[in-house]
């Protein structure tokens, strides 16, 4: 009986993400849209202490709801096996426990090869691009900069992260015993201050803001990662593959906010350095889109 339950609940659920992936004219009919986004995210998307949910990828989407003349609203997931599954859960399908998808996905790679995995998703112009980097106590490493200074200098990542998959095979293994671990880039920002690493590798961004929330002279840096082919990568926003108009028209609103200087104010606004896509503004979304003009 609990099987038979939980199946009419899947197809009930299913039938609504369906009948519910809104498009243009129905967020305008509404009066709303709602944004999924990373939760306990910083500096992107995070509960502050008031409880209100703040940051980048927030900010950005009241922009774009401002410029589309409706409320924003968020949703807040945690991030499952891979992105794939994400955009499966937050974009075009649902989930039998989050419900139906939401309007839009933020925070989202872009990149061709991705998109082919991900054919019922339409991938939007990227808004920034993330970089791997350094932060470094100098008055601790004094030597060279290079990663060998880690063989006798501890250095933090964030468990799970390329930076620490790359950091344990560096150098055929022998940084691995002096790489910590921590749950978070902040819990390593606070082992940092704390002197108990030297440095810390991990996305610029989270770096520049995990760091700011305290007082001190560490450097933010790159350092040359022999063997790393991904220095960098570009996110952006997606929408179910069949919202056109809406892919259209959210794809022009993001080209005029980085135009117009708003994303970079928003990142500035957190400490964060802005470093602009490479991309141009075509949609990657097969031959059903058009390139943004």
């Amino acid at each position: 009986m609990k099987e038979i339950k939980f199946v009419i609940v899947s197809i009930c659920l299913f039938y609504f993400s369906i009948v519910n992936a809104a498009d243009l004219e129905k967020i305008i009919e509404k009066g709303f849209i709602e944004f999924a986004v990373y939760e306990n995210f910083p500096p992107f998307s995070y509960k502050g202490d008031d409880g209100r949910v703040k940051g980048i990828d927030i900010d950005i989407g009241k922009a774009i709801a401002e410029k589309l003349g409706v409320q924003a609203g968020f949703r807040l997931f945690l991030s499952d096996e891979s992105v794939n599954d994400d955009l499966r859960n937050m974009v075009w399908k649902g989930h039998y426990l989050a419900g139906a998808p939401a309007d839009v996905m933020l925070h989202v790679p872009y990149n061709p090869d991705f998109a082919k995995e991900n054919d019922k998703v339409a991938f939007l112009q990227p808004y920034f691009k993330e970089l791997i980097a350094f932060a470094v106590n100098t008055y601790r490493v004094r030597s060279a900069m290079t990663l060998e200074v880690f063989t006798k200098e501890p250095i933090g990542v964030e468990t799970a992260s390329l930076a620490d998959a790359y950091l344990l095979g560096a150098f055929s293994g022998r940084l691995r015993e002096n790489v910590k671990h921590y749950l978070t880039v902040a819990e390593a920002a606070k082992a940092m201050v704390d002197k108990e690493i030297s440095a810390i590798m991990a996305n610029r961004g989270e770096l520049e803001y995990s760091l700011g929330q305290y007082e001190h002279d560490f450097v933010i840096t790159k350092l040359p990662t022999p063997g790393l082919t991904i220095e960098g990568w570009e996110l952006g926003s997606a929408v179910d593959a069949n919202n056109v108009k809406l892919a259209e028209r959210l794809n022009e609103i993001v080209g005029e906010l980085k135009s117009n200087g708003k994303i970079e104010a928003i990142f500035s606004s957190y400490g964060v350095s802005y470093k602009a896509a490479d991309s141009s503004q075509m949609i990657i979304k097969a031959n059903q889109f058009s390139a943004a003009k």
